[in-house]
């Protein structure tokens, strides 16, 4: 597959807006992928790609619409992801973008070509992708304002910004990037239980709130990782009628994660979960109608993600679209269908 063709396919599955599809033509990847890199692909299987080894096969994945890790911490997200991100963020020429993440640099490059460089701002943790990404843009004709950084805190001196887009993925989100936004906010959006979210909001530089409107597997943004598992095994012995098979479908665990935050995690003998203090887990039982169940620290956590599965499962099993957050300065909430249904994150 060429990029042209990519491109022409990503607009026909409606995953590029017609808008951004001339930035796609003449912004493709390739300028901005390392020699050498890694493909992941959706079966979980990783390719290492070398351009000078193997310049075909290079050539032919980095137009492909497949993620790529370019280093440790580091990677360009899918073709299909990054449309679906300049989507939702519905930008028109001459609006102020903020970008939280440059990471490689093809992104504030689309950004560019459509809004104008001068209206750029890409922020990045990292200081070496700072500069390679720089100089990367620099030598495709682009140039934003690259600024070395922490995204958490947006970029003070360009504020107000109509457009803010996160290219990595927040538990909750910094109220700067509200404070900083008089538009549109769309981030990845996700937790321990489930990360592949995409979260638009409104924000009027005080309030932002808006709904799930895509999945959008993603990094974690520095300091937004899920907790990590405890050194110490549960011991505390239980029983659950509860498969904790139901844990597999992913709308009920981002829906779960939502009302209690924890990290999830399976291997051959059941389901894990953990808040870096306490944790649980429910071991599978063949044709089991009883499973046990071992938990430590201060909360029972099994009793409490099975009581969020009973209540997704009492609303219907709401999918993820019908989700969404309200962030206002010191305090956010999730809901479902609508703000008055809401609860504090």
């Amino acid at each position: 597959m060429s990029w042209s063709e990519l491109v022409r396919q990503l607009a026909e599955d409606g995953r590029l807006a017609p808008a951004w599809v001339p930035s796609f033509e003449a912004v493709p990847r390739h300028p901005f992928v390392a020699a050498r890199c890694w493909s992941q692909w959706g079966n979980g299987t990783v390719e290492e790609l070398d351009r000078e080894a193997w310049p075909e096969r290079w050539e032919e994945v980095v137009a492909l619409d497949v993620a790529l890790v370019l280093a440790k911490d580091g990677g360009s997200p899918a073709p299909r992801t990054v449309a679906s991100m300049l989507r939702e963020l519905d930008a028109q020429p001459g609006e102020k973008l903020l970008e939280i993440g440059t990471g490689s640099g093809w992104s504030a490059a689309l950004a560019s070509h459509r809004l104008g460089a001068g209206n750029v701002t890409t922020v990045e943790v990292n200081s070496l992708f700072a500069e390679r990404a720089a100089l990367r843009l620099k030598a495709a004709g682009h140039r934003p304002h690259v600024v070395w950084g922490d995204g958490a805190l947006g970029w003070e001196a360009g504020a107000p910004y109509q457009r803010l887009l996160a290219t990595r993925a927040v538990q909750r989100v910094p109220y700067a990037w509200v404070r900083q936004t008089e538009g549109v906010i769309v981030t990845p959006w996700g937790h321990g239980m489930h990360n592949g979210t995409l979260l638009r909001l409104e924000s009027d530089g005080k309030t932002a709130t808006g709904k799930v409107v895509a999945e959008a597997p993603s990094l974690w943004m520095r300091r937004h990782e899920p907790a990590d598992w405890p050194d110490d095994e549960p011991d505390r012995a239980s029983s659950t009628s509860t498969d904790p098979r139901v844990l597999t479908a992913p709308e009920a665990r981002f829906a779960i994660g939502l009302r209690v935050p924890c990290r999830y995690g399976t291997d051959e003998h059941g389901v894990h979960l953990t808040d870096g203090q306490s944790s649980a887990s429910v071991r599978y039982e063949p044709e089991g109608s009883v499973f046990r169940v071992r938990q430590g620290g201060p909360r029972d956590l099994w009793e409490e993600v099975q009581a969020a599965y009973h209540w997704w499962t009492e609303h219907g099993k709401p999918g993820f679209t019908r989700f969404g957050a309200t962030v206002e300065d010191g305090r956010q909430w999730a809901w479902l269908d609508d703000p008055a249904h809401a609860w504090p994150l």
